[in-house]
């Protein structure tokens, strides 16, 4: 019935005003498309704001599959500024024309790659992926853990929170660009931590908005997401990373509990949870979990080489 509805609109709708019957044309070039993930990309119709149809279903099922949001109502045939937003933070993170409209090049990037994890984020080897998420107590800390994982040659995931940010910076030191000078990721963490879940549309983009880290990948606090929270992620041009192992740091385990933990739990291609502000967020701790999983035959990912981009790869150099 919608798509019937729409074919109607198309054509005109009629409203009354000051008595009279005015027609309102649709918006221009809206147009019911139809394809199946069978028809050859090359024979695809191209996509606009406004279309409907089930060639859009494919288009919003291949954005969802990658990662991005179309919205609370799903792929439901209807390309609206939600689909419009997914459209195009998908084509920024491809290189490509970010304009919304889903045509021959955009159709080729969706057809290719593996569906997005939202567990394993951008990882896409076998390599395993120590994260930090929050503050560390100190510059002093953060430094030699960032310097220490460089010498390593690891590249550990780091996800500050504004709050934390904005204090390091009045102390003159910007922890994200200390980071990204060492190799390391950095990816957004909100501003100040709330549960997104529990507060508005509107609120959520500004959580995921500066003094946070600004990037291209993001993790709600306590891994916690909805429909709402997904659509406002894609507006701000992020992917969600949580994790696959939590080692529950924040409970108060001594680093020797967290590092046996790791060693124990986790396979290849996991995202393994930590806290910057807990007992695991040091050299040595990093080194015995590094040594703990070489033993079992498993990597920690491989530093950046050079100074880590403030967008992260698409998919992660983790193998070096």
């Amino acid at each position: 019935m919608r798509h019937a509805s729409r074919l109607l609109t198309v054509l005109a709708a009629v409203v009354l005003a000051a008595g009279q019957v005015v027609l309102t044309a649709a918006p221009a070039g809206a147009a019911v498309r139809s394809c199946s993930t069978s028809t050859p990309v090359a024979q695809r119709p191209t996509l606009r704001l406004h279309d409907s149809g089930s060639c859009v279903v494919v288009a919003q099922k291949a954005l969802v599959s990658k990662g991005y949001s179309v919205g609370s109502a799903g792929a439901d045939g209807d390309f609206g500024n939600a689909t419009l937003r997914a459209a195009r933070a998908f084509q920024k993170e491809f290189g490509l024309d970010a304009d919304g409209v889903v045509g021959p090049l955009t159709w080729a990037k969706l057809g290719t790659g593996a569906a997005y994890d939202r567990g394993r984020g951008p990882n896409a080897t076998s390599r395993v992926v120590a994260t930090f998420d929050d503050c560390p107590p100190s510059v002093a800390a953060f430094r030699a853990m960032v310097e220490a994982a460089d010498a390593a040659g690891v590249g550990l995931v780091l996800a500050p929170t504004g709050t934390c940010l904005t204090k390091y910076r009045n102390q003159g030191v910007d922890l994200a660009a200390l980071a990204r000078s060492h190799g390391q990721y950095v990816i957004n963490h909100t501003v100040s931590h709330p549960d997104l879940t529990t507060i508005s549309y509107a609120s959520v983009l500004t959580q995921l908005a500066a003094p946070g880290v600004v990037t291209n990948v993001g993790r709600p606090p306590y891994g916690a997401s909805n429909s709402t929270v997904a659509t406002a992620y894609t507006a701000a041009g992020m992917r969600q990373w949580t994790w696959t192992v939590d080692t529950r740091d924040w409970t108060g385990k001594t680093a020797a509990q967290v590092v046996t933990y790791v060693v124990t739990n986790a396979r290849a291609g996991d995202t393994v949870l930590m806290h910057m502000g807990w007992n695991a967020f040091t050299p040595s701790a990093l080194s015995q979990i590094r040594a703990g999983l070489e033993a079992r035959g498993l990597a920690l990912c491989a530093a950046y080489d050079g100074t880590t981009p403030t967008r992260l790869p698409r998919s992660l150099p983790c193998t070096g």
